[in-house]
This record gives structure tokens, C-alpha cells and sequence, in this order.
């Protein structure tokens, strides 16, 4: 039967991008290469082998696309550790303690490129509303999200590298 496996969607020109990965995410990405290239792809081709299903053979058309694109960006990335840093100001890879503007939750989210934010759902992209938000913000510096639902202001309380 047809490999039900959670798929990740990586889009078309991520390999083309020059992405800047952090050590964690690197790793994160070898794993899910070796995890297409050692159980996925084998899996699929074993079963497209017994059955001939054409749906079976799409998705393993799509999973070899996809570690195709994962090992092009792998052998394109640099890594983010080797980028200049100012504690001062927000900037990738940066972990960021922020408060909602009327709460006294403190929440932290950690800024990332697209990439690494599919791959770990508690990092944000700097192309999402929040990421780009606090991209570039100083610390005790007020920032408004436009939200979905209406904008969402947010102070930052503390920047970790």
C-alpha cells in the first residue's frame, strides 16, 4: 500500500536559494536525507515493484525530488555561525524573549530561515509576520505584528545567540 509517512513540502526553488544554516539544522536536514535516501525511497521502490501503482510511483517521484532539493540545499547552505553577530540587535538565528503587549506571558521564539523553520515548528521564519517583525529589533523595543487576526504589538525583553 501506498508509504503514508508524514511528507515535508519544500518548495521548488529552495535549492537555488543561498540559505544560511545553523549546526542543528544542518543536522536536522542530514537526518532527513538519510531518512528518504535509507528507509523512504527503499520502501517506495519495493513497493512500486510488487504493485506497479501509479500512485505509488508518484510518490516516490516526489520523495526523490525532494532529497534531491534537501541535498542541493545542504551543499549550498552556509553556516549561520559563521556570521557576524550584534547582541544588540535581533538577527538570525538569534533566540528572542518577547511580551505581548496587556499579558504577562514571556514567550521565546528563535528567528530562522525558511528553511530551518519546517523543520522544527518552534522556530520562526524572518519572512513570518512575527519573524519579520522582530528582525532588526533592539532590545525593550516595541513591535507591531500584522496579524490575520488584527495587529498584535510585542516588546522585546531579551536577544540570545
Amino acid at each position: 500500500m501506498y508509504d503514508q509517512g508524514i511528507q515535508r513540502i519544500w518548495p521548488v526553488n529552495l535549492a537555488m536559494e543561498q540559505t544560511k544554516l545553523s549546526a542543528t539544522a544542518r543536522r536536522s536536514l542530514e537526518e532527513r536525507l538519510r531518512e528518504l535516501d535509507d528507509e523512504r525511497i527503499p520502501r517506495l521502490e519495493n513497493e512500486l515493484s510488487e504493485t506497479g501503482d501509479p500512485v505509488v510511483e508518484a510518490a516516490l517521484r516526489a520523495t526523490r525530488d525532494e532529497a534531491g532539493r534537501v541535498r542541493e540545499a545542504l551543499a549550498r547552505a552556509t553556516p549561520l555561525e559563521d556570521e557576524p553577530h550584534d547582541p544588540t540587535i535581533v538577527e538570525m538565528g538569534d533566540t528572542v524573549t518577547v511580551r505581548e503587549e496587556g499579558s504577562t506571558e514571556l514567550e521565546r521564539f528563535t528567528i530562522v530561515g525558511e528553511l530551518e523553520a519546517r523543520i522544527d515548528s518552534s522556530w520562526i521564519s524572518v519572512k513570518s509576520p512575527l519573524g519579520s517583525a522582530l528582525l532588526n529589533g533592539r532590545l525593550g523595543q516595541i513591535v507591531e505584528v500584522k496579524a490575520p487576526a488584527g495587529p498584535r504589538r510585542f516588546e522585546v525583553l531579551g536577544i540570545e545567540r
